[in-house]
C-alpha cells in the first residue's frame, strides 16, 4: 500500500496544473452527486413511470452520439480551456433553470427532456476538449496514476454529497438541491480559469470548412484502421448495454422491488461511489499484477453475475438486511465499473497520438454511448411487459455470455499489446 501512496505523493507535488482539475471535478462532483439523487427522484415522482426513468437517460445520450465528434473536431481551432469554463457556466445556468421550474411549480415531463438535451449537447463539446487538455498540462508518465488519483477525489466528493443528500432535499427541497449543483458547476469553470496552458497553439488555427472536414475525415481514419481503439469501444458499447437497467431503474428497483424509501437510493448510490473510489485508487497497484485484458473481459462476466445478486437482495426478508445487501451489492458494481473505466481511459491516452486525441476520444465516446439511447428506449419498452427481477436475470444472463464470447475474439489480444 505504501507504492499506491507513493504514486499519488509524486502526482500532488510535481503535476502543479492538475491540482486545478482535481479540484474543479470535487466540487462539480459534490453537486452532482446532490443532483443524481434529486434528479432521478423528480423524474419518477413527476412522472410515476419507470419507463420515463429509461427515456430521460436515453435523452441525455443522444448528444454524446450525435454531436461529440463534430465537438472533436473542433479542439483543434479553440482554446480548450476557455471552451471548458464557458461549458461549465452554460451547464450553471441550464440546472438553475430546472431548479427555477422545479421551485415553481411548472416543471413538465417535456421541459426536463428540452432541458435535459440543451445540458448535454453543451457536455458533449466540453468533454473531448477536457480529455484532450490533459497532455497539454500532464506527463505522460503519470496518466495512470493522475487518472487514478482524480476519479479517487472525484468519487469521494461524491460520497460526502450522497450524505449530504437526504439532508439538502430533506430542507431546500429538489429545486434547492438543484441550485446547488448549478453553483458547483460555476465554481468549476473558475478553477478552470486558473490553469495557465502555454502549449495550447489552437488559437492558430483558422476555422475553414475544408480544414475543418479534414480534420475529422482524419480522426474519423485513424480510428477505422486502430484494431485497440476498435476493439475498446466494442467493449464499451456492451458494457454500456449491460448497465442500463441497475443505473436506469434504480428508483423502480428500490420502490417496486425493495419496497424500500428514497434513503435506500442514498445507500446504493453511496455504495457504488465507494466501490468506485476504491476500485480507481488501487488500479495502479491492482494493474502491476493483472492485465488489462483480464480486467475487461472478467469484470464484464462480473457485472452479468451481479444481477443476480441484486435479485437475490429482495428475498431478504427484514428491511436492515435488505440495506446491507444492496449496499455489498452496489460497492462491487461500482469497483469493477472503476477498474473498467480507469483501464479504458488510459488506454486510450497512452496509445492515441496526443495531437488526435480529442478527436479519437469524442469518435470513441459517441460510439462507446450509442447502444445508451437505444438500450433506454429498448429497456422503457422491455419496463411495461416485464418485471424487474425479469429484466435483471435476462440482462445478467446476457452480460455473461457476451463477454464470454468477447473472451474469443482473435483483436482482444491487442489490449494488451504494449508500444
Amino acid at each position: 500500500m505504501k507504492m499506491k501512496a507513493d504514486f499519488y505523493t509524486r502526482i500532488i507535488k510535481t503535476e502543479k496544473k492538475f491540482r486545478y482539475v482535481i479540484a474543479a471535478n470535487i466540487v462539480s462532483r459534490f453537486g452532482d452527486s446532490i443532483d443524481a439523487i434529486a434528479y432521478s427522484w423528480m423524474v419518477y415522482t413527476l412522472t410515476g413511470s419507470k419507463a420515463w426513468l429509461a427515456v430521460i437517460l436515453g435523452i441525455n445520450m443522444i448528444p454524446t452520439v450525435l454531436f461529440q465528434p463534430l465537438g472533436g473536431a473542433l479542439t483543434e481551432y479553440f482554446n480548450k480551456k476557455k471552451v471548458i469554463v464557458i461549458c461549465d457556466f452554460l451547464r450553471g445556468s441550464v440546472v438553475f433553470l430546472t431548479g427555477l421550474f422545479m421551485l415553481l411549480g411548472v416543471l413538465k415531463p417535456w421541459h426536463l427532456i428540452v432541458l435535459t438535451f440543451i445540458n448535454s449537447t453543451i457536455e458533449a463539446l466540453r468533454i473531448p476538449n477536457g480529455i484532450a487538455l490533459l497532455p497539454l498540462i500532464l506527463s505522460k508518465d503519470n496518466y495512470k496514476a493522475a487518472i487514478s488519483l482524480n476519479q479517487g477525489a472525484s468519487r469521494t466528493a461524491e460520497l460526502v454529497g450522497m450524505g449530504c443528500a437526504g439532508l439538502i432535499i430533506g430542507s431546500l427541497g429538489i429545486g434547492g438541491a438543484l441550485f446547488i449543483d448549478a453553483v458547483t458547476f460555476i465554481l468549476s469553470g473558475i478553477f478552470f480559469l486558473f490553469i495557465k496552458v502555454t502549449a495550447d497553439n489552437t488559437s492558430v488555427y483558422q476555422l475553414e470548412p475544408d480544414s475543418y472536414f479534414a480534420s475529422l475525415k482524419e480522426g474519423i481514419h485513424y480510428f477505422r484502421s486502430n484494431d485497440l481503439a476498435i476493439m475498446i469501444c466494442f467493449l464499451c458499447i456492451i458494457l454500456n448495454l449491460c448497465t442500463l437497467p441497475i443505473e436506469n431503474l434504480q428508483a423502480a428497483y428500490i420502490s417496486e422491488y425493495l419496497k424500500l424509501d428514497v434513503f435506500a437510493m442514498s445507500v446504493g448510490s453511496t455504495a457504488v461511489t465507494i466501490g468506485m473510489i476504491t476500485g480507481a485508487l488501487l488500479l495502479p497497484v491492482i494493474g502491476q499484477k493483472i492485465s488489462d485484458k483480464w480486467i475487461l473481459l472478467n469484470g464484464g462476466v462480473l457485472i452479468g453475475l451481479l444481477y443476480f445478486a441484486y435479485v437475490l437482495v429482495g428475498f431478504v426478508s427484514w428491511d436492515i438486511g435488505r440495506y446491507i445487501s444492496y449496499f455489498a451489492a452496489a460497492f462491487v458494481f461500482g469497483f469493477v465499473n472503476s477498474l473498467f473505466g480507469v483501464t479504458m481511459q488510459v488506454l486510450l491516452m497512452t496509445r492515441v497520438p496526443e495531437e488526435l486525441l480529442g478527436r479519437i476520444s469524442s469518435i470513441f465516446n459517441a460510439l462507446a454511448c450509442s447502444s445508451v439511447p437505444v438500450g433506454s428506449f429498448l429497456l422503457a419498452g422491455l419496463s411495461v411487459a416485464l418485471s424487474i427481477v425479469q429484466i435483471y436475470l435476462l440482462t445478467g444472463l446476457f452480460t455473461i455470455l457476451a463477454f464470454l464470447l468477447i473472451g474469443r475474439l482473435k483483436g482482444i489480444k491487442e489490449i494488451d499489446v504494449r508500444e
